[in-house]
C-alpha cells in the first residue's frame, strides 16, 4: 500500500510538472491547448476552463497536453490556423515540445534546493567502529576516528570517504586522521583491497574497499554467556543495560572498551548498569595486572553476537544453538561482529558447502558442522545470487551514528548548489544511457512503475529529505527519458523538427505514420523490458 500511496505521490507531481512545461509555452505562442490530461485511458474527472478540457485519467503512468493541429491531416479553419501547432515557427515549436523535460529538470533542480534548504542530514567523517582485527584496525584506524582528508581531499562526511575509496582499488592512499582524544591529527597510509561491485552507473567494475569500518556504533546492551566470570557472579545478566564505568558516563560499547583500555592495573572500579526493569545497580571489580577486554577480563560482552532467537527449523536450531548462547568462532576464525559472522558464514558456504561453529553456553564451549541454508536471490542487476545463512537473530543493539547537517541559506550559493546536482544527475543518466547501449551496463539495472513504487514507498518511510531526494532523481530520470530521440517522445519530436529545417519541409502524412509506429514500437518494448525486470525483482518470482 505504501508503494502504490508513493507511486502516486512522487509521480503526479513529475507528471504535472512536465505537461505544465508543455502547456505553458504553448499559451505563450498562443497555440490552443485543447485538453490537459494527468493520466491515460478514460477520464476518472474533468472540468472545462477557458478553451482547455483538464482532465484526471484513470492510468497514472503519465499525462498529455493535446495541441490544436498537433495530429496530421485535421482539416483546419482559416481563423484556426494561426493557432495550431504546425503552423508556428520552427523555433516556437523546439520550445513547445521542449518545455516539458526542460520544466523537469528545472522541478528538480528547484527541489534539491528546497533540500539543501531545509537541511540534509549525512553521517559524519567519523568512524564509530572498527572492528578487531580488521583491514582497518591493523592499519591504525580506531573507533571515534575521524577521517579528515583522504589524499589531501578535504572530506566531512562518510559517504565521502566510502566514494574516493571506491575509487582507488590497490592504489597506494594516504589518509588524515583524528583520533579520538587527539588534538594533532596523524597520517596513515592504505592500499583499498579490491573486490567486484558497481559503479555509480550501475556497471559491474572492481572497486576499492578497507573491510572493518562501520558507521554505526554498538549499543550499550550487555550480554554474560559464563555465570562464573566475574559479570555473571556479580549477578549481570544478557539484556542488561551498561551506563557508567570509573565514573565516565556511558553512551557506546566502542567507548566502554576505550575506557577500560584506559584503567589502571590492580585499581577498584565501579561499574554502574540498569537491569531489565530499569532498576541502576553497581558493582565493583579489580583490574587484572594485564587488561585484556572487559570480555575476556570479566565476561562482559557487546550483546551483538548472543543469540537472541534461533529461526525456527533453521541449520542452527538443528544444530543445538539456544537463545542467549554467544557466537565465539566460525572455522577456528574468533568473530568480533555480527557483519564478519555473516561474512564468514557465506563464504564457507560458497566453498565448502559448510562450516564449523563454536559458540559459548553457560560458560562451556561447543561447536558443530553446519551446512548453511541456501537461498537464492538477485543482485541489483537481477543476477542470481545465493546467500548462505544458518538462521540466528542476533541480539543487535546500535547507537545513531554522529551526524552533519548541510544546510546553505545564502541564496546565490543554493541555487548554484541546487542545479549544479541537477546537472550531475542528469550526466550520470546519459553516460548511464551510453553504457547499457556498449553493454557496459545490463538492460535487467531498469525499472519500471514497480520499481518507482517501491522506491518511492521506502523514501515516504524515511522521512522528509529521503522523499524529495526521490522526487528530484526521478524528475531527472523522466526528463532525460523524454528528451531521447525516440518518436512519439518529446526529443523524437525535436528530431523530426531538424530534418524539417534541414528538408525545408515536413515529412508526408504516411512517413510520419511509420515513424510514429516504429516510435511506438521502441516504447513497447522498452515497456515489456521494464516490466519483466521489475516483475523479476519480486520475492515470489526470486
Amino acid at each position: 500500500m505504501l508503494s502504490i500511496l508513493g507511486f502516486l505521490v512522487v509521480l503526479a507531481p513529475l507528471v504535472i510538472v512536465h505537461e505544465l512545461g508543455h502547456f505553458l509555452f504553448a499559451k505563450l505562442f498562443k497555440v490552443k491547448a485543447e485538453v490537459f490530461s494527468i493520466g491515460f485511458g478514460p477520464r476518472l474527472f474533468s472540468k472545462q476552463w477557458g478553451e482547455t478540457e483538464f482532465r484526471v485519467a484513470v492510468i497514472p503512468l503519465g499525462g498529455f497536453v493535446k495541441l490544436l493541429g498537433e495530429e496530421p491531416g485535421v482539416e483546419l479553419s482559416e481563423t484556426d490556423k494561426h493557432r495550431a501547432l504546425q503552423h508556428q515557427a520552427a523555433w516556437k515549436r523546439f520550445l513547445i515540445f521542449f518545455g516539458g523535460p526542460l520544466f523537469n529538470f528545472l522541478w528538480a533542480g528547484f527541489v534539491f534546493m528546497l533540500i539543501l534548504l531545509i537541511g540534509e542530514p549525512q553521517i559524519s567523517n567519523q568512524v564509530s567502529r572498527i572492528i578487531q582485527n580488521s583491514a582497518a584496525s591493523k592499519i591504525g584506524l580506531k573507533s571515534g576516528d575521524r577521517i579528515l582528508a583522504i589524499d589531501d581531499k578535504a572530506i566531512t562526511k562518510l559517504d565521502e570517504f566510502m566514494q574516493i575509496i571506491s575509487e582507488k582499488p590497490g592504489e597506494k592512499t594516504t589518509l588524515k586522521v583524528q583520533h579520538l582524544h587527539s588534538d594533532l591529527p596523524v597520517l596513515i597510509n592504505v592500499v583499498p583491497e579490491t573486490q567486484s561491485g558497481y559503479s555509480s552507473y550501475g556497471e559491474t567494475k572492481m572497486l576499492g574497499h578497507i573491510d572493518g569500518i562501520y558507521p554505526y556504533a554498538r549499543g550499550l546492551k550487555i550480554g554474560v554467556s559464563n555465570p562464573k566470570s566475574v559479570a555473571g557472579i556479580a549477578g549481570i545478566k544478557t539484556g542488561y543495560e551498561a551506563m557508567e564505568l570509573n565514573g565516565v558516563q556511558l553512551s557506546t560499547w566502542e567507548q566502554l572498551e576505550t575506557v577500560y583500555q584506559r584503567l589502571i592495573p590492580g585499581k577498584k572500579i565501579k561499574f554502574q548498569y540498569k537491569d531489565e526493569i530499569g532498576q541502576i545497580k553497581s558493582t565493583d571489580f579489580v583490574v587484572p595486572s594485564t587488561p585484556r577486554s572487559p570480555g575476556e577480563d570479566l565476561g562482559l560482552f557487546a550483546s551483538e553476537l548472543f543469540v537472541d532467537k534461533p529461526v525456527e527449523k533453521a541449520p542452527a536450531i538443528l544444530a543445538g544453538i539456544r537463545s542467549g548462547d554467544r557466537m565465539v568462532s566460525i572455522d577456528g576464525v574468533k568473530v568480533y561482529g555480527f557483519g564478519s559472522l555473516k561474512e564468514q558464514i557465506q563464504k564457507a558456504g560458497e566453498t565448502r558447502g559448510k562450516v564449523k561453529v563454536s559458540w559459548e553456553r553457560e560458560g562451556k564451549m561447543m561447536e558443530a558442522d553446519i551446512v548453511p541454508q541456501t537461498t537464492r536471490d538477485r543482485d541489483p542487476a537481477l543476477n542470481k545470487i545465493i546467500t548462505h545463512t544458518i538462521g540466528i537473530i542476533p541480539h543487535l543493539s546500535y547507537v545513531e551514528p554522529d551526524m552533519v547537517i548541510e544546510r546553505i541559506l545564502n541564496p546565490f550559493m543554493l541555487t548554484y548548489k541546487g542545479f549544479e546536482r541537477m546537472v550531475i544527475f542528469t550526466y550520470r543518466n546519459f553516460v548511464s544511457i551510453g553504457k547499457i547501449f556498449s553493454g557496459d551496463v545490463s538492460v535487467s539495472t531498469l525499472g519500471g512503475p514497480i520499481l518507482i513504487g517501491k522506491l518511492a514507498g521506502d523514501s515516504l518511510s524515511r522521512g522528509l529529505v529521503a522523499f524529495l531526494t526521490t522526487m528530484a532523481i526521478l524528475s531527472v530520470g523522466l526528463g532525460v527519458l523524454n528528451i531521447l530521440p525516440v518518436p512519439v517522445l518529446d526529443g523524437g519530436h525535436l528530431v523530426l523538427l531538424g530534418l524539417e529545417m534541414i528538408r525545408g519541409k515536413a515529412l508526408t502524412i504516411r512517413q510520419m505514420e511509420i515513424v510514429q509506429q516504429v516510435g511506438l514500437s521502441l516504447i513497447l518494448l522498452l515497456m515489456v523490458v521494464v516490466m519483466k525486470n521489475d516483475i523479476s525483482r519480486l520475492a515470489i518470482f526470486r
